[in-house]
């Protein structure tokens, strides 16, 4: 069991770091298109003639294995990328070429080879602002409260991912599925690209004082917290209605509270002063610092790369294949599209009380054990999924199991990584493992979508699932102890 109380200290220097790079993962490849997708399937589908691209349900749904195949490759070599050039080169102009890739969806014409080549450069422009590059600087910042922090920089996927949702929804019902793709695009560009050029700073990296930057963040903070604005009004003139037609129900209350939570992040960055993380170049004095850890010729030779590899595909694949289809399953079971949409919204409070509760504890007990039960507890959700009918509290309850168990698989693997393989290599092990990761998360979807459409064989694939999952959850106990490493922090000849 581990003794580590909250270091104040740590995080009174490092929050500029974890918040920075939670509003970048939030707003990033990771949730985006997960979360949106299910709210343009409906109108992109419809015929040409009608604003739609003529294409199938289905078709649209390719988008996500599509995505996934370019991860899968793109990951290992962003990490690798992250070592070489810095976290903060790649992560900055990744949110930048990210908003613009989800831009240009609108561009499209009904042709499914340009719709299929936009999800592939959505992906590749997108690839950057991964967990695998922004947690790197986290993990590097905090020691004795990094699973916490972990959380907290990989909190902001659920709550930004209903917010778009909900924005997604509101301006294609007012203005189309192409204004759509705009304003779900123009939020990482006005929110975290801004935040992230202030504070997401590696510890080798100049502060934001040494560098200047520190003079723009009257400027920086205030095109954040605009951004941020507009995101929140969206979402809230989705739910402020639903609740007075549907009345106080939980989904649409953790809606109205995520609407208001997004201006949080950009609001603190705007009020408080913002210190270099301890370690940092501007505090060590400059220069780059040597990590502790393994390299990735070594990780590659390590059989416990080999099992988190192989126990997050099908861990992935259960999790993360209901959730864009959560207005799908629940549409087969007779809930209507708004109560489908404020039910699969309750999936953005379950990952954030996940991330939070998850890290929490990694901090203070053995990492795997509580991956192991974190993990395995949601495959009951997916039980209750296969049922033929369920009423709207049990909908729920499966709702939030399932993106409780979302909510701590990020935040257990990049903990992992760092407990096991050290940091010295972070980004490429971690963008390596994110791979194995993407090929569950990406097909996943497609598979569920097929099974739901069919009408046939979705109980089937639920159960398989569920039973994969407690059992790849409960190999992760086979990892043992954590990895010590000598402490190899030297500072490099000038």
């Amino acid at each position: 069991m581990e003794t580590h109380a909250i270091d104040r200290a740590e995080w009174s220097k490092g929050w500029p770091v974890a918040l920075s790079a939670a509003l970048a993962i939030g707003l990033g490849l990771s949730p985006l298109p997960f979360y949106t997708i299910g709210v343009f399937v409906g109108p992109m589908s419809q015929p040409i003639a009608a604003g739609g691209l003529g294409l199938t349900p289905g078709q649209i749904m390719q988008a996500l294995p599509i995505y996934t195949f370019a991860v899968l490759l793109l990951s290992p070599l962003i990490g690798i990328l992250s070592e070489k050039v810095g976290v903060r080169r790649v992560g900055i102009a990744s949110i930048l070429l990210f908003g613009l890739a989800m831009m240009s969806m609108a561009l499209n014409t009904g042709s499914m080879l340009h719709y299929a080549l936009t999800w592939v450069v959505i992906a590749v422009a997108g690839a950057g602002t991964l967990p695998i590059t922004f947690t790197k600087p986290v993990s590097n910042a905090f020691v004795a409260n990094r699973g916490l922090a972990l959380g907290v920089s990989l909190i902001a996927t659920g709550m930004f991912g209903v917010c778009a949702k909900l924005l997604a929804q509101q301006v294609t019902a007012e203005f189309g599925w192409r204004m759509g793709y705009v304003a779900v695009g123009l939020m990482p560009i006005l929110i975290a690209l801004p935040l992230a050029i202030l504070a997401f700073r590696d510890v080798s990296d100049k502060t934001a004082s040494a560098d200047g930057t520190l003079k723009l963040k009257p400027f920086l903070t205030g095109i954040a917290l605009a951004g941020s604005v507009c995101l929140s009004l969206a979402a809230l003139r989705f739910a402020v209605p639903a609740i007075a037609d549907k009345g106080m129900r939980l989904e649409l209350l953790a809606a109205v509270l995520f609407s208001v939570m997004a201006l949080i992040p950009a609001l603190i960055f705007f009020l408080r002063r913002i210190e270099a993380p301890a370690g940092a170049a501007g505090i060590a004095g400059g220069g780059p610092v040597s990590l502790a850890g393994k390299t990735m010729q070594q990780a590659l030779k390590d059989w416990r790369f080999w099992l988190l590899a192989l126990a997050f595909v099908p861990i992935s694949f259960a999790l993360g294949g209901p959730i864009p289809n959560l207005e799908l399953i629940l549409g087969s079971k007779g809930f209507d599209a708004a109560e489908a949409v404020g039910l699969a919204s309750l999936v953005g409070l379950a990952v954030i009380v996940g991330r939070i509760v998850g890290g929490f504890l990694i901090d203070r007990f053995w990492a795997p054990g509580v991956a192991a039960v974190f993990l395995s507890a949601p495959a009951a959700a997916l039980w209750i999924h296969a049922m033929p009918q369920m009423d709207h509290s049990l909908a729920a309850f499966a709702i939030f199991m399932i993106g409780f168990g979302a909510g701590v698989e990020y935040d257990f693997m990049a903990y992992l990584v760092a407990r096991y393989f050290g940091t010295k290599a972070y980004s490429a092990i971690y963008g390596a493992l994110y791979g194995f990761f993407a090929i569950g998360a990406g097909f996943g979807p497609k598979f569920f979508a097929d099974a739901v459409r069919s009408g046939a064989g979705l109980a089937e694939l639920l159960h398989v699932a569920a039973i994969a999952l407690i059992v790849c959850s409960l190999s992760l106990l086979l990892l043992g102890r954590y990895q010590t490493f000598a402490v190899a922090e030297a500072k490099a000849a000038e």
